[in-house]
């Protein structure tokens, strides 16, 4: 099998059948050796996952060896077959390599947003240039045009698994909150829309740094220790101090509106909101965080049969189908 230049050729998780060979290129997680119970050594169990799902693996010979040529998140080629275990299939592992960064694409293995991810950056700034606040428009343009920050931007998930968990959801979910906080402020004439708008593109920045994403999502040290609450007010902060001149008022207002997005103290905001921008923010974002999970559990029960989804753990009922 070969996959140089992204180009992966092999089984996909969704395509194995227990009896099939298997020669194909995966993303490990979750490696554990464990003792045989009838003889001394160990074997190595893992996980190997892709886009389309996950599947146990485990390597009954040299399993000690096996375990330290790869680290959790390595990309590995595999060689085996698929056989059960108590009803379950698994990948009985029979030699392991651990690919090269040259060797793969990342959206083979970790789920990405359908939409284009320059676009959805195209129209935040297209947005802001508008802006009449030059305040505003500067401090903005100053993250969106910058190459590194707009590397991650565009690239980072906007939570490890509840709503748009995949590459590019951050900036999706981003644009879908903008779009939100623009008809809200069209309600309400009160509201600053340009400072509304300002803080829909900022209230998350914070999650580039808080994940962790060129592997399985996983939180970062600073994500476990801070929060992105935290990290984005700081580096919008610390942005504002930079331009001079800029309004002490209006910084003070957005480090608020990334401060108590979340709304509850119970849901982790260090403040609830205390200002017609920083409540709509949080509707907004509140809103499109349930919204996506909904759909997703829609989407996910295009195969059943009947009127009603799976019980969702995550949104604790059934969803009505018909």
């Amino acid at each position: 099998m070969s996959n140089r230049g992204g180009e992966c050729v092999g089984l996909r998780v969704i395509d194995l059948e227990v009896g099939q060979p298997v020669r194909s290129t995966f993303m490990a997680k979750y490696r554990q050796l464990l003792s045989f119970a009838s003889k001394p050594g160990q074997y190595l169990t893992f996980m190997l996952f892709d886009r389309t799902g996950e599947i146990k693996a485990v390597v009954w010979d040299n399993g000690e060896k096996v375990y330290h040529s790869f680290e959790d998140g390595d990309v590995v080629r595999v060689e085996g077959y698929v056989t059960e275990y108590r009803g379950t299939p698994q990948i009985t592992v029979e030699t392991l390599h651990k690919c090269d960064r040259s060797e793969y694409d990342m959206s083979l293995f970790l789920p990405c947003t359908t939409k284009d991810v320059d676009d959805l950056l195209q129209q935040l700034k297209d947005k802001v240039t508008a802006f009449t606040n030059t305040y505003l428009k500067r401090l903005v343009l100053d993250f969106l045009e910058g190459p590194e920050f707009a590397a991650a931007y565009t690239k980072a998930p906007a939570a490890k698994a509840i709503h748009h968990a995949y590459i590019g959801g951050l900036i999706e979910h981003t644009v879908n909150v903008v779009s939100l906080c623009e008809a809200i402020a069209r309600l309400y004439p009160a509201i600053d829309g340009e400072l509304l708008v300002t803080g829909a593109i900022f209230h998350d920045i914070g999650k580039v740094v808080e994940y962790t994403y060129d592997g399985p999502f996983d939180l970062s040290d600073e994500g476990k220790l801070i929060g992105h609450l935290i990290i984005g007010e700081r580096m919008l902060a610390d942005a504002m101090d930079r331009i001079p001149g800029f309004p002490r008022s209006l910084a003070l207002k957005l480090r608020h509106m990334i401060l108590s997005h979340h709304g509850k103290l119970e849901w982790g905001s260090p403040k609830r909101p205390k200002t017609l921008e920083a409540i709509a923010l949080h509707l907004a974002d509140n809103m499109d965080g349930e919204m996506a999970q909904f759909v997703e559990v829609v989407a996910e029960s295009c195969d059943i049969e009947g009127n009603w989804s799976n019980y969702s753990r995550r949104l604790e009922r059934q969803l009505y189908l018909g």
